[in-house]
This record gives structure tokens, sequence and C-alpha cells, in this order.
């Protein structure tokens, strides 16, 4: 997490300066809340022992971990830690961080060790800070952000439009959204994605003729519109999901969108051939989730490790079943999406 939290940390600021006619906090909040909902979405969906920032894997595999926790986790935590000294201050310890551990490996005792002794003579302004529960309790942070909702406010207007227009069949928002920052733009889509049942797929058409999302060259708003409408039913989706899944390999995009395709009437076929024509250009790791994702990659696992028992004769062949049961798991694995794909 000291990786991902400060890089997403650091990725705010900068985002917060570049965007200049906004007040700087505003424009980290607007981001951070929609990271917060994300990791709300996270901690539901995984097991508990991997939503601790600093977890105990054993022998678990990490690749099986990973999530937006040390991400947003990680920068709820730095969060935190500057509203209780100061954004000056914080960022002046910033600094002093990278240069005391530059090049080095810094464990999260360590972090602790510096920031306190950073901070020593304001000691009675960190001493309430639980590290424990935020570095080893799982879910959610054991603080909830304050966060400043202006820049959220114009979203959550045209969102709640929308979802009249969806629910009570009103008439459509005229409000516009040209100047919008993307973050608003997600925070938006995030809102319509959170509520309580999916849209009606006349309201995904009308947001779409409306915004012109499904042709947006920016990965967070296409990723979020993918999402709306394939749980939608919308079939005009489908060849835009699959180039988007298919012309980037980042894990944050392309398994959601592949699980919710899986999971649908209309993209289960899809997934399963997209995901066979498209598993080398992916990340070894990626493509092993994606394949975990489909349902394929346990039933191929253990399939496999059944064959290399019932062909172990003795010691001699050891060696020789290992190695079969890895090839055969691979083998098991193309031939059941194969399978899949063909019903």
């Amino acid at each position: 997490w000291l990786n991902e939290g400060w890089t997403t940390w650091l990725q705010r600021k900068i985002m917060s300066r570049m965007r200049k006619k906004d007040d700087a906090k505003q424009v980290i909040d607007l981001d951070a809340i929609g990271g917060y909902k994300t990791l709300k979405g996270t901690v539901e969906r995984m097991p508990d022992e991997f939503t601790c920032l600093v977890p105990d894997l054993g022998d678990l595999d990490p690749d099986d971990c990973y999530s937006s926790v040390p991400y947003e986790k990680g920068f709820n935590l730095l969060y935190a830690l500057e509203q209780r000294v100061g954004t000056g201050e914080f960022e002046k310890f910033f600094q002093a961080y990278l240069k005391q551990f530059a090049s080095q490996v810094v464990t999260s005792e360590e972090f602790k060790g510096f920031f306190e002794s950073h901070f020593m003579q304001r000691r009675s302004e960190v001493a309430t800070f639980d590290w424990n529960a935020w570095y080893f309790v799982p879910g959610m942070p054991p603080e909830e952000p304050k966060f400043d909702l202006t820049l959220a406010r114009d979203a959550e207007n045209l969102a709640e439009g929308w979802l009249s227009v969806d629910r009570n069949s009103t008439g459509a928002p005229t409000q516009e959204i040209q100047g919008w920052s993307t973050n608003q733009i997600t925070y938006f889509l995030d809102i319509l994605l959170d509520s309580d049942s999916p849209l009606e797929l006349s309201t995904v058409m009308a947001i779409d003729v409306r915004y012109d999302f499904a042709t947006s060259k920016n990965s967070e708003i296409l990723f979020r519109y993918c999402q709306l409408a394939i749980v939608a039913g919308d079939m005009n989706i489908l060849p835009v999901a699959a180039r988007f899944i298919t012309t980037q390999g980042r894990m944050k995009y392309v398994r959601p969108l592949y699980r919710l395709l899986f999971e649908s009437s209309m993209g289960k076929s899809l997934a399963v051939e997209t995901f066979m024509a498209h598993k080398d250009f992916y990340h070894p790791i990626c493509a092993k989730m994606i394949a975990s994702d489909l349902g394929a990659q346990d039933e191929a696992e253990a399939e496999a490790e059944a064959e290399a028992e019932e062909s172990a004769s003795g010691p001699v062949w050891k060696g020789i079943v290992i190695k079969g049961a890895v090839i055969a798991g691979t083998i098991l694995l193309v031939s059941i999406l194969l399978a899949r794909r063909r019903r």
C-alpha cells in the first residue's frame, strides 16, 4: 500500500494543480469520492483477509488479492493523516519521506515510525491515530472521510434527474455537461451504477443519445458507460465493449467488463470468444484472473489434479506427472472455454 497509496495521493495532487479554475481540495475530494465508492464495492466482494491494508497472505496467491484496497484504503490513510497535521505540513513530510527512503524498501512500521518522529512536536494531534485499526482490521477504513462535496452537487442533481426519468417517466434533464471535468462525469455515472436497480434500456439509450458516451475516447467514462449498457441489455454496446477490452489490458477495466459480459445472456459467448482470441494480448496475471472470472480455471485445475493422481504410479513418475498436470490444466482451460462458446 505504500506504493499504491502514495501514488494515488500524488496523482490527485497533480490533478488538483492542473484544474486551476477549481479549488484544489474540492478537485481532490471529488476524485476521492469515486475512489471511496470503488473501495466499498471491493470490500463487499473480496474475502476479509484481502481487505486489510497490511494483509497476512500466508500461502495464498498474492495475485488473488489484487484489488483497489492498497490504492484507495492506502490513500485514505494518508488523507486522514493530512487532515490531522494540515496540507502544507503534510506535503513537507512527503518530501522528507522521499528523501529519507529513496531507492529503499520501506515497511509499514518504518513508515509509522518516521511519521511519528517527523511530527514529534505535534504528538497530541497524531497520538489518537489508530495505526493497528488502519493496518490490520479488515473492511472499510476506521475513519470515514469528510470530503468536500461542492463539485459533486451538479453531478448528483443530474443523476437524480435521470433516475427520475427511469423510475417516474419524467422529462429528460436539459442540463449540459460541456465544461465538466472527467471526475464530474464519472461521478455522475457512478451514481447511476450504484442505483438500487439497473436502469431501463430506454433510459440508457436516451443518456447516450444526449451525451454520446459510447464513442468517448476517455477510458474512465467509456468503462462506466459500458457497465451501464451491459446491465441494461443494450446489444449495441457489445462491439464497443469488445473493442475496449481488447485495445488495452488494464485489469481495473477488463476484469469487471469480462465479468459483466459473461454474466449476461447477450454477452456470455462474446466474453469467451473475445478472451480466447486475445488471451495472449494480456499480461499473464491478467489472463489468469480473467480465466478465473469466466469460471474455467478452477475446473481445469481440478480435472488436471485428478488426472495426475490417477496417473501417478510411483515416485519415478512424479516429476513427469507434475509437468503433465500443468500442460493438462492449460489444455483443459482452453477446452472448457471452447465448449462453453459452442453452447
